[in-house]
């Protein structure tokens, strides 16, 4: 590999900077690298590195044969003569990013090992991609079509710089029976190769049932009845019923003119308005169908329109091709995607008598995440239906509070902060909550305090468990009236935040959301911090000086850098390292443009409109925040099947290579995020964090 891409590769230079010293070596004899140090693209070390780097390669490359197949099964069941026997029939090859190795449908030619760096095993058809995975180091592929004399199944790509051990078919299919153990190996993988393939094609014919393993790629439209459950709101009642009866639809669309959405009908609407109100049959639709109503994106995805009926507890949503209606998804259309069940703890939930039965139902939380999570539910997808149903149990103890101890005199918002404002809770988040009430009479504040105190205990008891740091509203620091809680975010804002636990403080407080209550207050409130925040930029530059500097677990050649000593010896916390920087730091840019959302993925989304983060960076963010709640959501149900306290570290070396890959990226996304974050608030000082 030339130097110049080695230092692309460790990201040292940019492509352009390679280009333009490229351009000056063809004036001069100068070495690429000397011409880079001497304009001060990189310095000495860099470039001593990326030489010895470089040299190591070459190394690698033709003389370390043995030693990396010794390593490798079933090649590691070879005694020494063999093993030298085998290198002989096999080669380095290298190859850039990008470059087709495998081409579907083509006959295969070779036999592949990976030594370094990564590929992608994909289908293709009609212009659509379907990645199967990813391979990386110890791992091969090209097997396939050698063993069954037939065309390669998958397309397999490059994505990064990756150096193989390669064999021609020939060799291949000579070591393999001269070496009969080799043959069960490869056999038993081409099966398992076979089925996930045939799996992934299963999983694109909707009218598959349970058999769903690839569910977070179900899109509404395909969802949906292809016939059309739509009348005009001019059409006769007994016209409209003819169609429910005789189609068999729970329910109709009423649309206009242009096919947009007025409202819809169902049975139960007909016969109430006709046999118990008495209704003309004759008489339009429009005059008794109901005009409130919940729509969804055709292009949004199970998940999605299941976390929307969850949120609106509806059972049906019209589904939208733009402004224009496409069909209608209800709750049996989930049924065989296994979202009923989901939808059947909704109810249970907002049924529960009391709080015994309410710590029961957190239990079945846990198995919808761990039911999600196994459908293929993105991570955010899985948490936003979890938060869901613990705002839901939130309220429902709030209820059973107010049972207890009487209306509340005063209108008043139950806050939900940290991780529960942002809809991004997992298993056994601590409480973090706070309360906003309008009335500063004493007799009020007494009032919400017995309160308060009532429903953080009653939390406590459905299995959410208190907040370490003491962040409830049954404190006096979390609870107050609308004036007191004006007065200390104007104090926090214009008082540049320098004690870590104020600064902790403060961090928890910005994302606060209403779960319970008055929306009024809540709004009123973030308006008037959103307000203060943006006339006095000293305080979230000072906000940003305590994430900017957090240095990212990698070192100079990416690999990981873990605890050293102690309990968690040779791990990288995820929360700390990656969740607590990328949401701050979106946070704080989110203020800093007014933007009011207090999800991360919403927040990000509106910092790419707002134009604050490119598109391609926005993407990249995304799939890191994903990246690091998925790791975090599996670590936490080994730990539930383990019997081991909850905890945010994991081990990188019990991860799978592309594991590895995936989170080496999000570190690296972090990294870029704090520059950003740099720029924007105009924060001084050392850029720490890069890479190490």
């Amino acid at each position: 590999m030339r130097i110049g891409e080695i230092l692309i590769k460790q990201g040292h230079v940019s492509e352009e900077s390679v280009v333009n010293a490229l351009n000056i070596q063809s004036t001069s004899k100068k070495k690429i690298g000397e011409i880079l140090r001497e304009h001060n693209f990189i310095n000495d070390s860099i470039l001593e590195d990326a030489l010895a780097f470089q040299k190591n390669l070459e190394k690698e490359r033709f003389e370390n044969k043995p030693s990396f197949l010794k390593q490798i099964p079933p090649f590691s069941s070879l005694n020494d003569i063999e093993i030298e026997n085998v290198v002989t029939m096999m080669e380095w090859r290298d190859f850039p990013p990008g470059e087709v190795l495998i081409r579907q449908g083509a006959p295969g030619v070779r036999f592949f090992l990976i030594k370094r760096g990564l590929v992608k095993a994909f289908l293709e058809e009609d212009g659509k991609e379907t990645v199967l995975g990813f391979l990386g180091e110890g791992e091969c592929f090209g097997e396939i079509s050698l063993l069954t004399h037939g065309p390669t199944t998958a397309n397999v790509q490059t994505v990064e710089h990756t150096l193989c051990l390669t064999q021609k078919k020939e060799d291949f299919l000579a070591m393999t029976q001269r070496y009969p153990f080799f043959y069960p190996f490869f056999n038993q993988l081409l099966t398992q190769r076979l089925r996930s393939v045939y799996k992934e094609l299963l999983s694109e014919n909707p009218g598959i049932g349970q058999v769903e393993p690839y569910l977070y790629r179900k899109q509404v439209k395909d969802m949906i009845s292809p016939s059309q459950p739509f009348c005009r709101g001019e059409d006769t009642i007994r016209e409209a019923a003819r169609e429910i009866v005789e189609k068999g639809w729970s329910t109709i669309v009423v649309v206009d003119e242009q096919k947009k959405p007025k409202g819809v009908l169902g049975l139960q609407e007909v016969v109430r308005s006709v046999l118990l109100e008495g209704r003309d049959p004759q008489g339009p639709v429009d005059t008794i169908m109901e005009r409130e109503f919940h729509s969804i994106d055709k292009k949004s995805f199970f998940f999605d329109a299941l976390h929307e009926m969850v949120k609106q507890k509806t059972n049906k949503l019209i589904v939208l091709d733009e402004d224009q209606v496409a069909g209608i998804l209800t709750g049996f259309d989930l049924l065989r995607f296994r979202g009923r069940e989901v939808l059947s703890l909704l109810r249970n939930i907002e049924g529960a008598p009391g709080l015994p039965e309410l710590n029961i139902m957190r239990g079945e939380v846990e198995k919808v995440l761990r039911a999600l999570v196994t459908d293929g539910a993105l991570a955010s997808q899985a948490c936003k239906i979890v938060s869901e149903f613990n705002d839901k149990m939130v309220r429902r103890v709030i209820r059973l509070a107010e049972e207890e101890v009487g209306s509340p005199p005063s209108s008043y918002t139950w806050l939900g902060l940290g991780s529960e404002g942002r809809k991004e809770q997992t298993l056994l988040t601590d409480q973090d909550n706070a309360i906003l009430f309008s009335d500063p009479s004493p007799v009020t504040r007494d009032y919400f305090q017995r309160f308060s105190a009532r429903v953080v205990d009653g939390l406590s008891q459905c299995g959410f468990p208190l907040c370490k740091g003491g962040v409830m509203a049954s404190q006096p620091k979390w609870f107050g009236d609308v004036e007191y809680w004006k007065t200390r975010a104007a104090r926090w804002i214009g008082d540049v935040p320098s004690h870590e636990a104020n600064v902790s403080d403060i961090y928890t407080f910005l994302d606060f959301r209403a779960v319970h209550g008055d929306q009024g207050l809540e709004k009123e409130l973030k308006s008037h911090v959103v307000k203060l925040s943006r006339e006095k930029p000293p305080f979230l530059r000072s906000l940003a000086e305590h994430i900017v500097d957090l240095p990212i677990p990698l070192g100079f050649f990416k690999h990981f850098i873990v605890e050293k000593s102690g309990k968690y010896k040779n791990r990288i916390n995820l929360k700390m390292s990656g969740l607590v920087p990328l949401t701050t730091c979106i946070k704080l840019l989110a203020f800093h443009q007014g933007i009011t959302a207090t999800n991360t993925l919403e927040r990000l989304e509106a910092l790419v409109e707002e134009k604050v983060i490119s598109s391609d960076q926005g993407e990249f963010l995304e799939q890191a925040f994903e990246t690091f709640l998925t790791l975090k959501i599996r670590n936490n149900l080994n730990d539930i099947e383990q019997g081991r306290e909850f905890g945010n570290h994991i081990d990188p070396a019990e991860l799978s290579t592309r594991q590895k890959q995936v989170l080496k990226e999000a570190f690296l996304a972090i990294s870029q995020l704090q520059k950003t974050t740099r720029q924007v608030l105009k924060v001084e000082g050392q850029d720490l964090g890069s890479v190490r």
